[in-house]
């Protein structure tokens, strides 16, 4: 997969330069121990294509290396077909696994020659035909079975498109290669596992919720752990039937996810609104790199992979660059986006010194950033997480905005009839209009009369208690609504009603003495639904302010 390309050309040269170690050419090579391995140096012959596919490929082979020059150095950046003869002398084990260290092989046979009789082939390992073999992430195996005390030679062909690293050959006992498959394979599935199976949850989501985020998300992670699973030959059954070899998928697909990867760095820390600059960056970034990525598709493997590199070294570094920026933003969400992507690029530096052979002892780096990106996932996911529930904080806090009333505190008129709409049964519905407050205001000012009408829903809501809810219709106008349990209720609600209605207009008129309380109350039988019921209790209060006008002399005039 990917790594970072800036010290692209010194990792070349130091691959070569650190892999100037004994091989097969200065003689034969002794298998004791567990492990041994053979370095890739002058240890492959280049071969004719055509050779491949001959019938007497050993003879051909044979002269072709009497004829031929090794490859000076390593298999390092070439392509195409590439023979080895490895003498062997083997003491005290029957089994043996060889592991030839190829990211893509297309072609890879194995034959095993006596001392005294002709070659036998062992097993085809390539990427498109592994049956035969033991099933290894990121590499191939072929079992090696010989007698005990017994030398010979083994032939090896390979062929792909890119050889990106130095092919090494690495000789494990059966033990040794049980544990080294357990390991690798147990680690990479679980990764892998993990990306596609947060992919699929990223992906529910949002067909839950409809945030484009989260869909980038899903693309992000799903596409990485897709890559990584064709990489490391999870797909090999599926997809080599075909005549493909599914290897090569992953340099493909990568710069898809890194789109995708832009997109949702873009979303995540709301550029649009927040860093305008970046987000512009981010969108050109995941256009190129998709228009990079259709290109690619057309393209010889090794621009593509050389491609797939160059995207990695923009977009590595720019993926830190912004954690640490949206971090010293005090951003919250950055701690985890910052945390996964340190953790990629300090496996894709390992990933590199490795194979560069700058340190010894550094194994498995493969599988140390199959890891290291499923760990990132989980951090992209929790990154994910903290921006849904930073929206549905903020939904909640609209969606309360919008049906509470900012002065009294009490529901407004939306959130009356969402509760009206859930009315079925028994109810009563009491339309309340506060006398004086137009008076209130011309004398003592309107912020008197804002706290009149605040004290006068506290009040209210404290009397009425748990047999019902207060709200706000506009001004000085309040509705009642109080569900029953049964009709035979509506008669012990209404009297209620009645003495609650006395004793809040007399608690009020002790700091209010010139406020009042006009109400009209209606209940489910008298209309055919809630709306006619809260006309009907509308109605009334009319009917009851106009009285009390009539009572003090003043005509009331009824429109």
């Amino acid at each position: 997969m990917p790594f970072f390309g800036v010290v692209w050309g010194v990792v070349l040269t130091l691959a070569c330069l650190a892999s100037l170690t004994a091989n097969a050419e200065n003689g034969e090579l002794r298998l004791s121990g567990d492990v041994q391995e053979l370095a890739d140096h002058r240890l492959w012959y280049p071969l004719d294509a055509s050779l491949v596919s001959e019938s007497e490929l050993l003879t051909a082979l044979q002269r072709h290396i009497a004829d031929g020059e090794a490859v000076e150095g390593t298999l390092t950046g070439r392509s195409g077909a590439f023979l080895a003869r490895v003498p062997l002398s083997i003491s005290g084990r029957q089994l043996w696994f060889v592991v030839p260290s190829a990211n893509f092989i297309d072609v890879g046979l194995a034959y095993w020659q006596l001392e005294q009789g002709p070659p036998q082939r062992l097993a085809e390992f390539s990427q498109r035909n592994d049956a035969e073999t033991p099933r290894l992430m990121h590499a191939q195996a072929f079992p090696l079975l010989v007698q005990e005390a017994q030398a010979g030679t083994l032939w090896l062909v390979v062929q792909a498109k890119h050889f990106p690293t130095p092919v090494s050959l690495t000789f494990y006992s059966q033990q040794a290669f049980f544990h080294h498959q357990a390991l690798v394979n147990g680690v990479t599935t679980a990764a892998i596992v993990v990306m596609l199976t947060l992919a699929v949850l990223a992906l529910v989501v949002y067909l839950r919720n409809g945030q484009r985020l989260t869909l980038y998300c899903a693309g992000y992670v799903g596409l990485h752990g897709l890559g990584w699973a064709a990489a490391a030959g999870a797909l090999n059954a599926l997809l080599a039937p075909l005549g493909v070899n599914p290897a090569y998928a992953g340099m493909y697909l990568f710069p898809f996810a890194i789109a995708f990867a832009g997109l949702f760095t873009r979303g995540l820390f709301n550029c649009y609104e927040q860093h305008p600059t970046l987000a512009m960056l981010l969108t050109r970034l995941a256009q190129g790199f998709t228009a990079l990525g259709l290109i690619m598709l057309w393209l010889p493997f090794q621009a593509t992979f050389y491609l797939s590199h160059l995207i990695a070294l923009v977009w590595v570094p720019l993926s830190v660059w912004v954690g640490f920026r949206m971090l010293n933003c005090a951003d919250f969400r950055a701690k985890y986006y910052l945390v996964g992507n340190l953790c990629y690029s300090l496996s894709l530096v390992y990933y590199m010194a490795s194979h560069a052979n700058l340190f010894t002892g550094l194994a498995y780096p493969a599988m140390v950033v199959v890891a290291a990106l499923a760990v990132d996932c989980v951090c992209i996911l929790l990154s994910l997480s903290e921006w849904l529930r930073n929206k549905q904080h903020e939904f909640a806090r609209v969606a309360y905005e919008a049906r509470i009333d900012p002065l009294t505190k009490v529901g407004n008129r939306i959130l009356m009839n969402e509760k009206l709409a859930q009315f079925s049964g028994a109810y009563v519905v009491v339309f309340i209009d506060f006398d004086g407050v137009k008076s209130i205001n011309d004398t003592l000012g309107h912020a008197a009369g804002d706290r009149f009408l605040s004290e006068a829903a506290t009040t209210m809501r404290k009397r009425l208690g748990q047999k019902g809810e207060v709200y706000r219709t506009g001004g000085d106008e309040f509705v009642w609504l109080m569900a029953c349990d049964s009709e035979a209720q509506l008669a012990d609600t209404r009297r209620h009603v009645t003495g609650a209605i006395a004793s809040i207009e007399a608690a009020l008129q002790v700091n209010w003495p010139a406020s009042g309380i006009s109400y009209g109350l209606a209940t489910s039988r008298d209309g055919r639904n809630t709306s006619e019921c809260l006309a009907e209790a509308d109605r009334k209060m009319y009917l009851h302010k106009a009285s009390k006008k009539s009572d003090r002399g003043i005509r009331p005039v009824l429109t």
